[in-house]
């Protein structure tokens, strides 16, 4: 006699499909969102400083190349805003120093003239900042020395709507091309005093 054959019954497990579920997915979204949400200012800001540094940077180095110009040439030069909407031209009143030209004032006139070389200029203007100065324009004599039209020489870099009331972190972003009467420049940063 044969034994009757064991039939082997397996029950099969609940096997779940891969994947997300719902509440899941919308647990990493609402995690995704935080982490943006936290991400961007600080991004932003970072993104803001580093538009104030390089303008900062750009106009020291044309405050230098303006003053080793000038002893080259035995000649004026002259660094001075212009306005964005016609930035071939000196604005000679004080205000925004978005767009700025730097030139050799052959005719010593002190305003730009058909024939002065143009040795540099910036003309993008950038919704990330604000760049201003009492000055008008700064002259750099054969002799090195600088003088601006309205007294100190001094640009003042900051963010975009920036004012005294403004947090200080905000305030912390700024920066001071600061221009000597003998014509060395540095940059300051804050609200410190220029050297």
């Amino acid at each position: 006699m044969n034994p009757s054959p064991v039939v082997t019954v397996r029950l099969a497990r609940h096997r779940r499909p891969g994947g997300f579920t719902l509440v899941e997915l919308m647990v990493t979204v609402a995690v995704a969102s935080l982490l943006i949400a936290l991400g961007v200012p600080s991004f932003l800001r970072a993104l803001g400083r580093h538009a104030i540094m390089a303008q900062a940077e750009e106009l020291q180095d044309a405050a230098r190349i303006g003053r080793n110009e000038a002893m080259k040439r035995s000649g004026p030069v002259v660094l001075c805003r212009t306005e964005a909407t016609s930035p071939g031209h000196c604005a000679g009143t004080p205000g925004s120093w978005q767009t700025w030209l730097l030139f050799a004032d052959v005719g010593r006139g002190g305003a730009f003239a058909a024939g002065d070389p143009i040795l540099r200029q910036h003309v993008d203007v950038s919704g990330r900042m604000t760049v201003s100065s009492e000055a008008s324009a700064i002259r750099f004599e054969s002799t090195g020395i600088a003088h601006a039209d309205n007294g100190g020489a001094v640009i003042v870099l900051g963010p975009a709507g920036g004012a005294a009331d403004t947090p200080a972190t905000d305030r912390a972003l700024r920066r001071q091309v600061c221009i000597n009467p003998r014509g060395a420049v540095a940059i300051v940063e804050g609200e410190a005093t220029c050297p």
